[in-house]
């Protein structure tokens, strides 16, 4: 049966309503994917930033308090010019004292900036190297007792794999960091320290 004409062009208009409608979703659609897409890889940068910049602090700090800590001893310096460090528990307790200012940590090793560090620090690991000639000599130290070692230089690793070459101090932490969304990860941060002396 034909169609008559104001019934043709009433099915015509819906027919191009219903065309228009699903044009404008897949368009809402697609506006809502790439904004998605785009607030996904800001947050993501962001992250890497914060990350990024909270690294490059702490290694700092941790440099600071490696060199603080390296207590020479004069006298073996003075008669052979050999780079030593004289006390390793000295050391030890000194570099716990210049981490904790340098971090701004309290008794409790927790910092004010939780946005750094969202909560306490721990010392992993701190390992003082002495070098003599071609020797190393090494000692780890957890605050309640001492390690010693010693290897040939050339041979001797840090724990975050540098070839220690010179007597210096390794120190290593690991502590909370709270990202984005309030996720918080565990994260470690070392750096080897080298006192470079006069040949």
């Amino acid at each position: 049966m034909p169609l008559r004409k104001k019934e043709y062009r009433r099915r015509s208009i819906e027919e191009d309503v219903m065309r228009g409608v699903d044009k404008g979703q897949i368009t809402i659609f697609a506006g809502l994917f790439f904004t998605l897409f785009f607030a996904v890889v800001l947050s993501g940068y962001l992250q890497m930033e914060m990350i990024r910049s909270s690294s490059g602090y702490l290694e700092d700090a941790l440099a600071a308090s490696g060199l603080a800590a390296a207590l020479i001893d004069v006298r073996e310096y003075g008669s052979s010019h050999v780079l030593r460090i004289r006390d390793a528990n000295e050391s030890y307790e000194q570099y716990c004292a210049c981490l904790k200012a340098n971090l701004g940590l309290d008794e409790n090793w927790e910092c004010e900036n939780k946005h750094l560090i969202s909560g306490q620090v721990k010392l992993e690991n701190y390992t003082i190297y002495n070098v003599t000639g071609d020797q190393v000599e090494y000692c780890r130290l957890d605050g309640g007792g001492q390690e010693w070692h010693t290897g040939r230089l050339g041979q001797v690793l840090a724990p975050n794999g540098q070839v220690v070459e010179r007597t210096g101090t390794y120190g290593e932490i690991s502590y909370p960091f709270q990202g984005l969304w309030g996720l918080t990860m565990q994260a470690r941060k070392g750096k080897l320290v080298d006192i470079v002396g006069e040949n």
